[in-house]
């Protein structure tokens, strides 16, 4: 005997339990594989065919239900079921099985009181047809009233279509235990024919051989079965065409399930032969052919359609050939309904979605394929750009050192070109990153205190060469009110200024680009800033004012040759605003010039911001720094160094994080300039070590994106922060800066 799903432990005081149990197989005929000694002496000794069906059992018969009436050898048995509730569990488990009645009823006095008591119409017969017993609701059935008795079956008038029919139910009853069903119209003068389903079971009583007959209207399902065969005739007629297949599913108040309707499509899906739909009406049918696997869901799914009358819904494979081990996909969909005699329909369809499947498989391989080849885009523009970074570094570094340098006239107007053509570069490599991170949804607005007229002016100044270069007068109106401190993105606000003054610049010749900063609202402690750029360049046709913010678009494929950039900066510019909670306006006509616009509102901060006083050599009053250098680049080093010498500072150079640290330990230092990928200790772990044996301020150097790296600047408590190239301007404002910060708290 196998021993399948009982574990050892207690496999002996199951087996001992007074209470039956067993267990089978979930497949047909649904083999019985274990069962206990209160199962063996009660039921299984006399059991030939050890399965389900050879119990006499059906399995939509109890597959909607948690206990089982079981009849057997005339006796009647009550079981718990479990059914199977996922892959892992392939097997039926019956248990609490308990002896509930045996045959015949212990008196005849008992006997006649329950059957009087009966609310179902009943005969107790003697198998020569005497009526021996009949209860109040047979009298009725037949018509009989007051005192007026029935004496032989074969008086009851209008039950028979043959006279000797009643015979052939007696010798039936007689012949075995079981129970037998027969059907007839009962025709009585009082009313309509009623359609009768007649149950016979042989009983005895006090050692006497009766026959029990119970009698049920089956009026209404006959009713039912009639008008769903009309309607199985008109859908028939209607579904031939429809994909898939539909059916109708009853169950009844004995949860018994039947196919009531097949569509011809359901042979399709199922892989079925004509004549296999033909006599595919039982649900155990379709059940036996749905993967193992997928199973206990379309079970337990249709349980709870049943129980909740919700619809019901299930992805399922079915092999559509028992000979092959080949499944196909089907989509099941359907919507119960309860009848007023308690049973319930469901009306459902199913049909073929391997394709479907298929593609959804090729769809999610697509899928990874294209997550894979944006991150290796992503990865190859951060390497790229590190790469490009690094040797622009040295190229601006230089080119700030010469111009520095007291260069001649001739000489000073090309190192001007070289800085140009650098910081042109920047923007472009700039524009692709944030366009990446954008696009990922990576990219993050924040939120830090600056001086909104202070902020403009340093805008206006540093784009004062490009406006001389391109031969354009450069000119800032800003209107009261705007020497308050805001709570701001500086930096991306910066970026988007940046861009529109740069392309006024770049499109107008010889004329003049203006831009307009006014307060137009403060209250509540917030300020609405209205931001214009406008200038009297070449202007932009009605026909592409909108292109000009798409991506990569430069309205024709002229401008790249004349003009250059990425054509990303507008459509960055216009993302970067809705991030702010703000939008882009245009107005402009052809050959007069452009306006671009927006309002933003910020937070007015309560932090006043202070400016350091600074001397002219770029030091504190009376103060020399000495600074210290972690840089492995030596060409990065070399150019860094004599930036720093020219602004009069000293310092010292380390070529990785673990020399940095020693040195922190023997010298005392105003700043530290950290880059952030070195050898044998990077960046990041060299500021955590310092920051814990001393207080200088740290500034990172590095050619990633801030972005990338933001969290572990935060991490480490980073001071500052300068992406490479470096711009010495900026680089020497934050130190002043940080330097000054430490002082103020010191």
């Amino acid at each position: 005997m196998q021993e399948r799903g009982i574990n050892s432990t207690f496999k002996k005081l199951i087996y001992e339990s007074s209470e039956m149990v067993f267990l089978a197989d979930d497949t047909f005929p649904y083999p019985i594989f274990y069962t206990n000694k209160a199962f063996e002496d009660q039921i299984g000794a006399n059991l030939t065919d050890r399965s389900l069906v050879g119990l006499g059992l059906d399995i939509s018969s109890f597959i909607f239900k948690e206990t089982l009436e079981l009849s057997h050898d005339g006796n009647e048995y009550n079981f718990q079921i479990e059914l199977p509730q996922d892959s892992s569990t392939n097997y039926f488990l019956f248990y609490k099985g308990e002896q509930v009645r045996k045959q015949g009823l212990p008196t005849t006095q008992e006997f006649q009181q329950f059957l009087l008591e009966s609310p179902d119409p009943q005969l107790v017969l003697k198998p020569s047809g005497e009526v021996f017993l009949s209860n109040t609701e047979a009298m009725s059935l037949f018509g009989y009233s007051g005192e007026k008795k029935i004496h032989h079956l074969s008086e009851v008038q209008g039950l028979f279509d043959d006279p000797l029919q009643w015979g052939n139910w007696l010798s039936s009853a007689v012949s075995d235990h079981k129970i037998h069903r027969f059907y007839t119209i009962l025709t009585i003068s009082s009313g309509s024919p009623l359609n009768l389903e007649i149950a016979s079971k042989q009983l005895k009583v006090d050692g006497i051989q009766y026959v029990l007959l119970s009698f049920k209207n089956i009026s209404e399902k006959v009713l039912l079965e009639k008008n769903l065969e009309d309607s199985s005739n008109f859908l028939i007629n209607l579904t031939e065409q429809v994909p898939g297949g539909l059916y109708q599913l009853v169950m009844d108040s004995d949860g018994k399930m039947n196919f009531s309707f097949l569509s011809k499509g359901i042979a399709q899906v199922l892989g079925l032969k004509a004549e296999e739909l033909e006599n595919f009406s039982d649900i155990s049918m379709a059940i036996s052919r749905v993967h193992p696997v997928d199973l206990p869901q379309v079970i337990m799914s249709s349980i709870a359609s049943a129980k909740k009358v919700e619809p019901w819904q299930c992805q399922f494979r079915v092999k559509a050939d028992p000979k092959s081990e080949d499944y196909r996909w089907i989509l099941g969909a359907a919507r119960p309904q309860v009848l007023e005699n308690g049973d319930m329909v469901w009306y459902g369809y199913l049909t073929d979605i391997s394709s479907q499947k298929e593609f959804e498989s090729t769809l999610d391989e697509s899928r990874k394929a294209a997550e894979k080849a944006n991150q290796i885009k992503s990865d190859f523009l951060s390497m790229i750009s590190h790469e490009l970074r690094t040797p622009l570094n040295a190229i601006s570094g230089s080119t700030y050192s010469l111009i520095h340098d007291h260069p001649q006239v001739h000489q000073k107007s090309e190192l001007d070109t070289i800085n140009f053509a650098v910081d042109n570069l920047i923007i472009m490599i700039n524009d692709l990153l944030d366009f990446q991170k954008i696009e990922a949804g990576k990219l993050t607005i924040e939120k830090a205190p600056f001086h909104l007229s202070s902020f403009v002016n340093q805008i206006i100044k540093g784009l004062t060469f490009h406006a001389r270069d391109s031969k354009n007068k450069l000119e800032v109106k800003l209107s009261e009110g705007l020497d308050i401190t805001v709570s701001g993105d500086k930096t991306r606000l910066s970026q988007i200024l940046n861009n529109l003054i740069t392309n006024a610049l770049k499109f107008t010749n010889e004329g003049e680009v203006k831009v307009n900063v006014s307060l137009t609202e403060r209250r509540n402690g917030k300020a609405r800033v209205y931001f214009e750029v406008s200038d009297n360049g070449i202007g932009i046709a009605p026909e592409h004012q909108d292109k000009i913010f798409d991506d990569f678009d430069q309205v024709r494929p002229t401008f790249s040759t004349k003009y250059g950039g990425t054509g990303l900066g507008l459509s960055i510019t216009r993302k970067l605003l809705n991030l702010m909670g703000g939008e882009i306006g245009l107005d402009s006509v052809i050959n007069e010039g452009s306006k671009f616009y927006f309002e933003l509102e910020f937070e007015i901060s309560e932090m006043q911001l202070e400016k350091p006083t600074l001397t002219k050599g770029y030091g504190y009053q009376n103060s020399s720094l000495h600074l210290l250098m972690a840089e492995d680049n030596d060409v990065n080093a070399l150019v860094l160094g004599k930036i720093i010498n020219k602004w009069g500072f000293t310092y010292e150079r380390v070529t990785n994080g673990l020399e940095a640290v020693n040195a922190v330990k023997h010298t005392n230092f105003d700043c530290i300039l950290m880059d952030i990928q070195m050898p044998e200790m990077d960046g990041f772990d060299a500021t955590l070590a310092i920051k814990k044996i001393s207080e200088a301020p740290v500034i990172a150097l590095t050619a990633a994106a801030k972005l990338e790296i933001k969290d572990r600047i935060k991490e480490c408590d980073f001071d500052g922060f300068v992406a490479k190239p470096i711009d010495a301007s900026e680089l020497q404002k934050i130190i002043q800066e940080v330097i000054f910060e430490r002082n103020q708290s010191a």
